[in-house]
Order: C-alpha cells, then structure tokens, then sequence
C-alpha cells in the first residue's frame, strides 16, 4: 500500500512543479514579446489591459510634480 501512496505523491509533486514551470515561461514569454512591442515604438501598448502603464520623471532636485499640471521648462535670467 506504500507504493501507491508514492505514486500519488510523485503525482501531486509533478503537478506542482509542471504548474510552476508552465508559469514562469508564460511569464518570460509575456515580458519577451513586450520588450519586443516596445523596441518597436507600438502604441498599442498603451490600451492593452496586460500591460500596465507608469509614469517615471526625472527632475532636477528640488522639483514637484502637481497631477494634472504640464510640466514646462523655465530658465533663469543671469
């Protein structure tokens, strides 16, 4: 009765590790044809509901940023 009890071990490991595997290479798959998508300048990355979109500025120090506001470069008077 052991033996079967192995077998349905080794079953519900395989399974595990199956699921696991199968994730991460859907995962690297999806990251992969981004990075593709986005070396290609596609615009419609901006409407597809798998990628979520953020907005990174750089600024110099001492800078804010107002949502809503646009942002406009002023230059000091010598």
């Amino acid at each position: 009765m052991a033996a079967a009890g192995d077998v349905v071990i080794w079953g519900c490991s395989a399974l595990v590790i199956f699921g696991v595997a199968s994730y991460v290479f859907f995962e690297v798959l999806k990251r992969w044809r981004v990075g593709l998508r986005l070396s290609a300048l596609d615009e419609s990355l901006l409407y597809d509901d798998g990628v979520s979109v953020e907005v990174i500025t750089d600024t110099p120090i001492g800078s804010s940023v107002v949502g809503g506001v646009v942002a406009e470069f002023v230059e000091e008077s010598p």
